[in-house]
């Protein structure tokens, strides 16, 4: 299945956990808030704060948990610049 161009905004109330399944390619935005997540079969884990994001590179299930109120986008993480192939974004990154 190919994931969705657009991401949509999920509310996460907190100590709420949201699902991802077949995350890899999958690119998560923390919006508002403060979230953890973490991938299937991988050691590694993030706090994202808002503004923070992360793209999910493991096939399998990954999981966002809301430390507090969170908003949080899932969509896919290539992005098709005008006049140009699509470029990945980078791996982790901040809005400044």
């Amino acid at each position: 299945m190919l994931a969705p161009l657009t991401s949509e905004p999920v509310a996460l109330a907190a100590r709420c956990v949201h699902r991802i399944e077949s995350a890899k390619g999958m690119k998560i935005a923390c919006v508002r808030g403060a979230i953890w997540v973490t991938q299937e079969r991988d050691p590694r884990d993030w706090v994202l704060m808002a503004g923070q994001s992360a793209i999910l590179e493991r096939a399998g299930l990954a999981v966002a948990y809301a430390f507090k109120d969170a908003l949080i986008t899932v969509g896919a993480a290539w992005q098709l610049p005008a006049g140009g192939p699509a470029q990945p974004t980078p791996h982790l990154e901040a809005r400044a």
